[in-house]
């Protein structure tokens, strides 16, 4: 009777552990919690902001709304409760709805984190989406609001006076991760005359990071730097803080702004722990980066 007892009981206790750990009996956290802002020493601390002639605002995760010579973009948005099984552990972003009509949304690949759908039913108006070749179908129910733009590396995309170059990543562009698929990933070059940013998706370190520095000379790079552990497989599909600065150090870019982190538990390694070893990292290295607001009620422009 004990023993049979016992294994529903353990079984139990596991599901509940892991719903824990997912998120499920916590509520979201300020941003400074979160994301492990508050255990990084404030001489570790970014100083100043970014001193760009564009604006940026997190949304959480791997999204940013990035205003730029009159064009708006939505990098990557996720602004959902969840994520698959896991539950959002950030303070709530400014309502998507409230950032107004975007030129365009560049989605880097189709893993439920960065291509979330409802997120893109709630903007106002989409210009068109960019996203990886044979991603287009995940779109299909809403091409009518989305306009799915396929898109393969390095063709160009002119927005205004900003050309956007998609570009390879070293990850997968299926639904389900870590599944194989011939969907690619790929990542994003935004360039003005003055500027050039990278926005990297996801990737891994066995991305040729040298070859896009010689085509592309970025000054400013968006890099991941969550999700890391165990390192075996995640080692084939994601930067870990350390190699994230070593690619930034081979990319030669002035700033780097770390992402994916802080938001939803995709992996052994908790949201908050990535941002302080990148921290720590960065003062070791001597790699400026920056940590952009949390896109706030008051924050986005009207």
């Amino acid at each position: 009777m004990v023993r049979r007892m016992i294994l529903p009981l353990l079984g139990l206790a596991l599901a509940l552990w892991l719903l824990y750990l997912l998120g499920w009996f916590t509520a979201p956290r300020r941003w400074e919690v979160a994301t492990g802002w508050n255990r990084i020493p404030a001489g570790q601390h970014p100083v100043g902001g970014l001193d760009e002639e564009f604006h940026l605002d997190w949304l959480g995760h791997s999204g940013f709304v990035l205003r730029w010579a009159g064009q708006t973009i939505l990098l990557d948005p996720n602004t959902s409760t969840r994520c698959t099984v896991s539950r959002r552990v950030l303070e709530p972003s400014a309502p998507i709805g409230q950032v107004g009509p975007v030129d365009a949304v560049l989605i880097s690949h189709a893993h439920y984190d960065h291509l979330n759908v409802d997120t893109l039913k709630q903007v106002p108006h989409i210009g068109f989406t960019a996203l990886p070749a044979g991603a287009e179908g995940y779109l299909a129910d809403t091409a009518a609001h989305t306009r799915p733009r396929p898109v393969t590396a390095h063709e160009k995309i002119t927005l205004g006076p900003l050309e956007i170059f998609p570009v390879p990543a070293a990850h997968n562009g299926n639904r389900f991760h870590p599944l194989k698929s011939r969907i690619p990933a790929v990542g994003y070059i935004i360039r003005s005359p003055t500027r050039t940013l990278y926005y990297a998706g996801d990737t891994s370190f066995a991305l040729d990071f040298a070859a896009l520095r010689e085509q592309y000379h970025p000054d400013v790079a968006i890099l991941p730097i969550g999700a890391y552990a165990p390192r075996l497989p995640l080692k084939f599909h994601h930067l870990n803080p350390e190699e994230a600065v070593q690619a930034a150090q081979i990319l030669g870019v002035k700033t780097t702004i770390p992402c994916h982190f802080g938001t939803f538990t995709l992996s052994f390694d908790r949201p908050s722990a990535a941002l302080p070893r990148f921290a720590d990292a960065a003062q070791q290295a001597g790699l400026p980066w920056r940590m952009p607001a949390l896109a706030k009620m008051d924050s986005l422009p009207q």
